[in-house]
């Protein structure tokens, strides 16, 4: 009995064991599960507000609004011509009577593609791009302010023009000093065609008086003195602190010498001279030459060039690359200007533009002649000289002379080439040398192995053996006192009574390598190597790889070997067809 008893019992207390193990477990399991539900709970509330945080924290432009003054700034690169600055000044100030020539206000103003702004008078149509302070000693007429234009209206000496006036706006005057235009220089005089607008300065002369020597903050071009002016652009007057000496205080430049108080002309201690380059429109939308222009502008540098400028004509994206670093990280030594052409044609860019550029050979041509002059006008109280190149272009100094300083030195004592100017001159407009043509011969070996072919213009030292003659697509260097009207190759006009026309230098002492094909492929045949580059060629190069660097244009290993992969196959894609066969 007792024995039964005490298996019910063994019985009994597994059985409430287990039910005691069951409700823990049960327990457990609901306290478990409670508490993941709160950490879920707790989770997701912790995940929105994280949610909220961030679409607080949008990745969008937060700066302030700029203020008036950087927003002007701005506007003046945008717009060099337009002078909304002193515009502005002018309507803050109380405004006079005034029953002549009243200022014109923003909505007056007839703008034309972007830079140029629109005269009418009788028949003829005045795009005007810009205007120019011109003082220069050596300019019988200065003072006078000159005006950039493009007119219907080509090079003809019994044409009369009608007549037409500018309105000058002082810095605290309401009303305009008005004079009337007294010259008109036509850059073209090589023959015409319809419907082209032809390059052509017009000059105003200050008139004598209180104003005489005043320089004018603006300037309205209109075809009778009162009238409102549908224009208004800012006079140019960019000058070097040591050009605002008193003429008594300044010392002469250009490598000229000066007459001594004995009467004999003797060297005197002047400061070194200063080059600028103005190159034509930037017109490479598909074609990547960045590395050429690399090369290209360490060479100026090396020669001894301060400034080149550059006008956007719509450039490969490599090539907004270099010329912007270049912008940053050289300031000073590479300016970029806005540009369009003057005709009309819309500044859409890069296809239409590149398109109306390359359409018309004749009307691209007329509208170069503006960004060169631009150019010169801008910088000819800066430099001492200033030369318009291609980027395929270079005057290389021979001999033991490797700068351009150094140049203008030999170039004054130099005989001229051909003696067409008398031999009593002291004074030339321009120094010309003459063009060499510098073919790329791809069927030929490199002459140098050891240097990369990303080098253009240290690779190419095969040459034509022939110089062009002194009047074929030779290049000058322009002496700024005396240089009045810039073509491509030579000056249009120039001071007469102060300077003798140029002076075209001997080969012997430089010429202008030009690193294209000739035109007259005659001359490919029986080429030589003129590798006068390579004295430049250590300096030039470790300046050009590390501007490659900085840029991001050298291949890792990687891009390196998918490149000449893609290479591989592509050569032997042209190979395959060119026996026949059909890629598979």
């Amino acid at each position: 009995m007792s024995s039964t008893y005490t298996r019910l019992f063994r019985v009994l207390f597994v059985i409430i064991l287990l039910k005691l193990i069951f409700l823990v477990v049960l327990y457990w399991r609901s306290y478990e599960g409670v508490s993941k539900l709160t950490a879920g709970l707790s989770q997701s509330q912790s995940q929105s507000r994280r949610m909220v945080d961030i679409f607080d924290q949008l990745l969008v432009d937060r700066r302030e609004m700029p203020s008036m003054e950087q927003r002007l700034r701005w506007i003046r690169q945008e717009m060099p011509s337009f002078p909304l600055e002193e515009l502005l000044q002018r309507q803050r100030r109380p405004a006079g009577r005034v029953d002549c020539g009243p200022a014109p206000d923003l909505m007056n103003i007839d703008f034309h593609n972007t830079y140029w702004q629109r005269a009418q008078a009788e028949n003829l149509t005045y795009y005007i791009y810009g205007a120019y302070y011109d003082d220069r000693e050596a300019v019988p007429e200065a003072p006078l302010v000159r005006l950039l234009t493009m007119i219907n209206q080509h090079d003809d000496k019994s044409f009369k023009y009608p007549a037409t006036y500018c309105q000058f706006w002082m810095e605290d005057r309401d009303r305009p000093v008005i004079v009337p235009v007294t010259e008109h220089k036509v850059m073209w005089p090589f023959g015409h065609a319809p419907r082209r607008y032809y390059p052509t300065f017009m000059g105003c002369r200050l008139p004598e008086g209180r104003h005489r020597w005043e320089v004018p903050q603006m300037v309205s071009l209109v075809a009778d003195h009162c009238d409102r002016a549908r224009n208004l652009l800012r006079v140019v007057y960019e000058v070097d602190a040591v050009e605002q000496l008193p003429a008594s205080e300044s010392q002469p430049g250009n490598g000229s010498k000066v007459s001594t108080p004995t009467g004999r002309e003797e060297d005197i201690e002047e400061p070194p001279l200063r080059f600028a380059v103005c190159v034509k429109a930037m017109d490479f939308p598909y074609e990547d030459k960045s590395w050429r222009l690399i090369e290209w502008l360490e060479l100026m540098r090396s020669l001894g060039v301060h400034k080149v400028v550059l006008y956007d004509a719509q450039m490969h994206p490599n090539m907004t690359r270099v010329v912007r670093d270049y912008v940053k990280n050289s300031p000073g030594f590479v300016e970029l200007r806005p540009m369009s052409l003057g005709r009309g044609e819309p500044h859409a860019p890069p296809h239409f533009h590149h398109y109306a550029m390359e359409a018309d050979g004749f009307n691209r041509i007329l509208n170069e002649m503006i960004p060169y002059n631009d150019c010169f006008y801008r910088n000819m109280y800066k430099y001492d000289y200033i030369g318009v190149f291609d980027i395929d272009e270079v005057i290389m100094p021979l001999g033991n002379r490797t700068t351009w300083p150094e140049l203008i030195e030999i170039s004054r004592a130099a005989p001229d080439y051909g003696n067409t100017t008398p031999a009593s001159c002291k004074e030339w407009v321009s120094f010309c040398y003459r063009n060499v043509y510098y073919p790329r011969y791809p069927e030929r070996p490199k002459v140098y192995r050891n240097l990369s072919s990303s080098f253009y213009m240290l690779q190419h030292v095969e040459r034509v053996r022939e110089h062009c003659n002194r009047a074929a697509a030779t290049k000058c260097l322009h002496d700024t006192r005396f240089a009045v009207g810039l073509h491509n190759h030579f000056t249009f006009y120039h001071t007469e009574a102060a300077s003798c026309a140029a002076k075209s230098v001997p080969i012997e002492f430089a010429q202008m390598q030009h690193y294209r094909e000739p035109d007259t492929k005659s001359l490919l045949i029986d080429p030589i190597i003129d590798a006068s580059i390579w004295r430049f060629q250590p300096q030039l190069q470790a300046q050009i790889e590390e501007r490659y660097r900085r840029l991001g244009f050298l291949p890792d290993e990687r891009q390196l070997a998918e490149t000449l992969e893609r290479r591989r196959l592509e050569d032997e894609l042209i190979l395959r067809e060119a026996v026949g066969q059909n890629p598979e």
